[in-house]
């Protein structure tokens, strides 16, 4: 008797999993009918300023480009270092860190975008800038770490590379900078621009540092003014680097404010079904 229960009890669970499994198999064959037709569009969305948000992909998309840049560090005597970025796509245009990434219609999707490194106050004329915060989609694995802050006199590494005091303007589009007696300030060495396409707007320039000169020093290029690193507080001081993750201008005196690093951000095209 209990034998026979048993039996029966397994053939109606068989019975549940295949109607499950069918009724699955039927939605998704009505809504690929439904939907053959449907004419599909490029879309790109932006995400910025600084924050964790979440996003719904669209009907009709099953993978998308995504570019990322990370906030700018901030200025200390020297310039912070812009934001590093990193791009994930189909193609094989200019630079790619990884392929594009496989989404689902109706999937919610975490995004986080890096703040800027706050601005320092130069007590002693040598507090370490701070450095910016990654920007990210989905999951670690697709993550672009913010630029690091001045090191007192050194600028900061980065996306392209903040400059030492009494040196130079700041980097652009990935490039380093000299920092003579601290040696090379390092870029992320290939470009910063939009998607890595040599037809994309640059990112993330590297903030200047402080000068004794007469010489002010200018920040890293960028074709962006949102995500810009503010310059420091006094005549005499660096200016912040180009958005989106600019770095932040070094400082000229004590007892006043090294620049902040500018928010980075979280690009994302692909195709959807056309609304309306």
């Amino acid at each position: 008797m209990q034998m026979k229960m048993l039996i029966v009890l397994l053939l109606q669970q068989r019975v549940v999993y295949i109607t499950m499994i069918l009724s699955i198999y039927l939605c998704d064959m009505r809504r690929r009918f439904e939907n053959k037709d449907r004419e599909l569009e490029d879309f790109i969305i932006r995400f910025y300023p600084a924050g964790n948000y979440t996003w719904i992909v669209p009907e009709g998309c099953f993978s998308v480009d995504v570019f990322l840049v990370g906030g700018g560090g901030s200025g200390s005597s020297a310039g912070g270092g812009g934001g590093y970025t990193k791009t994930f796509k189909s193609d094989n245009k200019g630079w790619k860190d990884g392929e594009a990434i496989a989404v689902k219609p109706g999937q919610s999707i975490s995004i986080t975008v890096g703040e800027g490194g706050a601005k320092v106050y130069q007590a002693e004329q040598n507090s370490p800038g701070k450095d910016g915060g990654y920007s990210q989609f989905m999951s670690s694995s697709y993550r672009a770490n913010g630029g690091k802050g001045a090191n007192k006199w050194r600028g900061g590494d980065g996306g392209s590379a903040g400059s030492s005091s009494y040196t130079q303007d700041g980097a652009s589009d990935g490039g380093d900078t000299n920092g003579e007696e601290y040696g090379i300030i390092k870029g992320q060495g290939h470009t910063t621009r939009d998607f890595g396409e040599s037809g994309g707007k640059r990112n993330a320039g590297g903030g200047s540092g402080e000068t004794n000169t007469g010489v002010v020093f200018q920040g890293g290029i960028s074709d962006y003014d949102e995500g810009s690193g503010t310059g420091g507080s006094t005549n005499g001081s660096g200016k912040g680097g180009g958005g989106y993750g600019g770095g932040g201008g070094g400082v000229r005196y004590s007892m006043v404010y090294a620049g902040a690093g500018g928010d980075g951000t979280v690009l994302i095209r692909g195709r959807r079904y056309k609304t309306g």
